[in-house]
């Protein structure tokens, strides 16, 4: 590891432990997240884990957010500072939470605060048709015919009414987060799906 400690100077054996504690990431991921994000500093390295970079950077050297429909979402949610920015340690707890090892309920939980537009602490039917609308358009149709084959009003109507009467229990119209990881867990492919590969 002694050549390591000149290339990821910043991180020391000592916080690398810790990282590897506090996530659900190994030490050989950790590394190569860490490779990666210094890409984003002018020197090609990071010197300091305190450094935020703005999210359009950060998607530029992470591909698997870059064509991300969420993307904004994800950033909102996992930017501690709520500034636009990421360090390496909101980097680190996003790909924690996309990791294959991260427990499907830690998972739903994440998902359900990136899915909650509105930030009211429910996931509703306006959530849902941003949702729907995010999966099924493409920005910059121009004719009726582009637009033919995405979903029609009625359609995401539908389908927003026939989740929300699945997953809210309660039948309150919207779904609190408890009853969205109950969903959720029924879901056998969303712990592949919700994953980044590294």
């Amino acid at each position: 590891m002694g050549s390591s400690k000149s290339k990821f100077s910043a991180l020391t054996e000592g916080i690398l432990e810790e990282y590897t504690i506090l996530t659900y990431l190994s030490k050989a991921e950790i590394l190569y997240i860490y490779k990666i994000f210094g890409q984003i500093d002018q020197t090609g390295a990071l010197h300091s884990l305190n450094s935020r970079f703005p999210c359009h950077y950060v998607q530029e050297v992470f591909t698997q957010l870059k064509y991300n429909p969420f993307r904004d979402r994800i950033f909102q949610v996992f930017s501690s500072e709520e500034d636009g920015k990421m360090s390496f340690e909101d980097i680190l707890d996003l790909c924690s939470a996309m990791s294959e090892k991260c427990p499907a309920s830690v998972k739903a939980a994440w998902a359900f605060r990136i899915l909650d537009f509105d930030g009211d602490g429910f996931v509703g039917e306006d959530d849902l048709a941003q949702v729907i609308q995010r999966l099924t358009q493409r920005a910059g149709y121009r004719t009726e015919e582009e637009r033919a084959g995405y979903i029609r009003e009625d359609e995401q109507n539908h389908i927003i009414k026939i989740l929300i009467d699945e997953m809210s229990i309660e039948c309150s119209g919207k779904v609190s987060i408890q009853e969205f990881i109950h969903a959720v867990g029924k879901m056998s492919e969303f712990p592949h799906s919700f994953c980044f590969r590294f």
